[in-house]
């Protein structure tokens, strides 16, 4: 896993780095950064937008499927895959997105997490968090291996209690969780509620937006809405403040990206569903004759 993503863990530390040269804040690196990494992959969860709202046309031809072949598998199997081959509809493509955009998003949670492991030596955000030191080794170490790195046992203790130096981003240590906090203020405290507070409220807008895009949600999976947001909070308190920054910011990108999806792709295909629904009920009313002879009826009154 750590080869795989190393590449990917290469590019984002180095554009972080690179962001902090002129604007020294790694909060808000984190945020440009996770916001192109959320550019980049878009294209992939349109694809995937795409691909889900093409398999939803196909339900009412695969109920019928499966209910004329509900005793012979193999037959159900061979006519959905012919079903899919004629519509040119690949049943992957809503999950092979999904998979693409993984080594990105796990990569960049990683560097978040520990920037100083992944970040050049010579960088100005490698020296900020650990200088004088001149490894991410030393630079994670105790006062046992600084001592041993050449440090007197007093200095060892001092620069095993400050490096890396944690960053600040709106009264949030990035690299210290509300859980491992040593006397927090009040500030702080509110700080960090208010963290966790907008990671629930992100993630239960994301997933009710997810669960009205795909109507065909299972009855016991809607519950997912009110469960995930519990488990972020969570994750808030545990997860360093750099983490749940990236998470936010990503969350926040996913509930708008699905609102655009929403409206420029959802809108449109349901309504284009519903005018070929009417159009066909339309074409069953005139074909009966029953319709018609009253129809003639009533012309006949008129007159």
């Amino acid at each position: 896993m750590d080869k795989l993503l190393l590449p990917f863990e290469t590019v984002i530390a180095w554009l972080i780095a690179e962001i902090y040269e002129y604007v020294p804040n790694v909060g808000v690196a984190i945020i440009l950064v996770t916001l192109m990494v959320m550019l980049l992959i878009f294209p992939l969860t349109h694809k995937q937008t795409k691909s889900m709202l093409a398999m939803q046309a196909l339900q009412p031809q695969m109920k019928a499927l499966q209910a004329k072949y509900k005793d012979d598998r193999q037959k159900l199997s061979e006519e959905t895959m012919a079903l899919y081959k004629e519509t040119g509809v690949n049943p992957l493509g809503s999950c092979l997105p999904t998979l693409v955009q993984m080594p990105f998003l796990f990569s960049i949670f990683r560097v978040v997490k520990e920037p100083e492991k992944f970040t050049s030596t010579n960088s100005r955000l490698f020296k900020d968090l650990c200088a004088p030191l001149e490894t991410a080794e030393l630079c994670r170490s105790n006062a046992a291996e600084l001592t041993k790195a050449g440090f007197s046992p007093a200095r060892a203790e001092e620069l095993a209690a400050k490096l890396p130096v944690s960053k600040e981003f709106f009264g949030l240590e990035l690299q210290t969780s509300l859980k491992n906090y040593t006397n927090p203020t009040f500030w702080v405290v509110v700080a960090y509620l208010v963290l966790i507070i907008l990671l629930a409220a992100t993630s239960y807008i994301s997933m009710s937006r997810q669960q009205k895009i795909n109507p065909n949600t299972p009855t016991q999976m809607k519950f997912l809405k009110y469960i995930f947001p519990i488990g972020i909070s969570i994750s808030g308190v545990i997860l360093p403040a750099g983490p749940n920054l990236y998470i936010l910011t990503s969350s926040t990108w996913r509930a708008c990206q699905q609102e655009l999806l929403y409206r420029k792709l959802i809108i449109p295909h349901r309504e284009k569903e519903d005018s070929k629904d009417n159009k066909g009920s339309a074409k069953e009313v005139d074909k009966d004759p029953d319709y018609k002879a009253g129809l003639a009826r009533q012309k006949r009154k008129k007159k």
